[in-house]
């Protein structure tokens, strides 16, 4: 059968209606702070939004949810998301293309950006120019001066928003950190029966564990996990010394494992190595697996030690760092290299993105490899982190290992396991198939992203390597020119860098599948 179009249109239209009054939460910042451009922004956008939903509901009716509907609703639910989340961005001076950057960026957890200004208090702003020539700016001057006709006076202020936008910018992270396919389905019973197919299509492959065996309730219980950890995370940041909204936006980006930061200069801003250490144990959370957490806060209160995927996460990261201190070319004491080198191994590797350096650029070459090959790696299955997933890797290593075994002894009956479970061979063909398939496009992508930057001689091969593994993997820095941000690349390289996010977060599978004919013919 083809994908029945109207249960998709009824999916997308719950989402987009969820979306538009998600958006008066920045709306609501913008106007704490005075930014009646900001305010304006938003306001449109959700409206535009919850229409677009109506609308798409009204074309669509409820039936019966197989998996060609569940991997088509979530493709495309994700693009209408990314649109609408666009909007803010271009309506206060950004262009389109930026606009989608900066929200696939958002909703994919990754933390790149093309913002590269920032106000005296260090936080990012857009550009004052873009600004004053932004659709909203203009809208309101047009409605201040047929007031003045009328002989009222009304003089908008906040010409110059970035207040709400980086708040929605973070806020955008807590929303796709754990997926806003889980969100709607942990929201409306409507969806229950859906449920499953797209709680599995959002992520593919075994890197969902449920905890009940009804999907909605899964979904619920994982959310208030998730809630739960960004309220600790926030009090304790605020303790600790940072302002509230940097709390909130920073905590937003941690457990999402998104790494957007309001202010320009990162972690860095704060110099404080007890920040640094908070948002290091939260970004470890957010990198393992949220049914773990469950687990672990519910009944056994030994299941991070006793889980193997856990475990073998801990041992990367403990190399990766050991690689850092010996061979990253650090500069400073004992204490100093490990502060700078632990950190930035659990912020790559779990796909975060927050630096408490501005000079990881400048380390060797040994390092930003190592960087890399971690950011490749990413976090655990059923976590919030990109990359392949340390489950994968390790049962791939088990795998090598087995026929490396079976050589010697041919008759040998072996398999694979995880922990105390067996791993079947209908789930073991396709983890190792997406670690090599991830790595094939990770090579594509980063060939067509050197093609359309050949002329600019600052693109080279660790800006077009650390840049792709840094989208797909939703990691955010890079290295060379994109190091810290976007904007000098070119508008195609930045499609590609859109492109990488957007399937990174999907985990791929239900992207391509829209590109095969077979799920749209009867």
């Amino acid at each position: 059968m083809q994908v029945d179009l109207p249960i998709v249109f009824d999916i997308i239209g719950t989402l987009l209606k969820i979306f538009g009054l998600l958006l008066l939460a920045p709306g609501f910042v913008s106007a704490y702070y005075r930014e009646t451009s900001g305010v304006l922004a938003f306001a449109l956008t959700s409206i535009l939004s919850i229409i677009a939903g109506i609308l798409l509901r009204r074309l669509g009716r409820r039936g019966e949810v197989g998996y060609k509907e569940a991997f088509a609703a979530v493709s495309i639910g994700w693009l209408a998301a990314t649109f609408f989340g666009s909007l803010p961005f271009a309506f206060q001076g950004l262009s389109l293309v930026g606009g989608l950057f900066e929200s696939v960026s958002g909703l994919s957890a990754t933390g790149a950006t093309i913002l590269t200004e920032a106000d005296p208090q260090g936080y990012y702003m857009v550009n004052s120019t873009l600004a004053t020539e932004s659709i909203c700016t203009v809208l309101l001057n047009y409605l201040s001066q047929g007031l003045h006709s009328y002989g009222l006076v009304w003089q908008p202020v906040g010409s110059q928003t970035f207040m709400g936008l980086l708040f929605w910018r973070s806020f955008q992270q807590l929303i796709g950190g754990l997926g806003i396919i889980l969100m709607v389905v942990a929201i409306f019973p409507q969806l229950r029966v859906a449920g499953r197919q797209l709680y599995r299509a959002e992520t593919v492959g075994p890197s969902k564990d449920t905890i009940t065996p009804r999907a909605a309730y899964t979904a619920r219980i994982l959310w208030r996990v998730y809630l739960f950890f960004n309220l600790i995370e926030i009090i304790m940041l605020y303790t600790a010394g940072m302002p509230l909204y940097d709390a909130a936006c920073t905590a937003f980006s941690t457990l999402a494992t998104g790494g957007f930061s309001p202010q320009a200069s990162s972690l860095v801003a704060y110099n404080s190595p007890l920040i640094e250490a908070i948002v290091a144990v939260f970004i470890i959370l957010g990198m393992s697996s949220f049914t773990l957490h469950y687990r672990a806060l519910t009944s056994k209160s030994l299941a991070w030690i006793k889980d193997e995927e856990f475990r073998f996460m801990v041992f990367i990261l403990a190399a990766a760092t050991i690689m850092l201190i010996l061979f990253g070319g650090i500069e400073g004491s004992l204490t100093e290299r490990f502060r700078f080198a632990s950190f930035q191994a659990i912020s790559f590797m779990g796909t975060c993105g927050f630096v408490n350096t501005l000079e990881y650029d400048e380390w060797s070459t040994a390092a930003k490899l190592s960087l890399i090959m971690v950011m490749l790696i990413g976090g655990c299955i059923g976590s919030t982190a990109g990359g392949i997933k340390v489950g994968r890797i390790l049962v791939g290593c088990k795998h090598t290992y087995n026929e490396l075994l079976h050589m010697l002894h041919p008759h040998a009956l072996m398999s694979v396991r995880l922990g105390k479970a067996r791993v079947e061979e209908g789930i073991l063909r396709p983890m190792i198939f997406y670690s090599f398939f991830y790595l094939a496009v990770w090579l594509v992508l980063s060939l067509m992203l050197a093609a359309v930057s050949s002329s600019d001689p600052r693109v080279d091969l660790q800006v077009v390597a650390s840049g792709i593994a840094s989208c797909m993997g939703g990691v955010g820095p890079a290295f060379g020119i994109i190091a810290f941000d976007w904007s000098q690349i070119n508008d195609a390289g930045k499609m590609i860098g859109f492109f990488a996010m957007y399937i990174g977060r999907l985990e791929m599978m239900p992207v391509f599948l829209l590109f095969i004919p077979e799920l749209w013919r009867k």
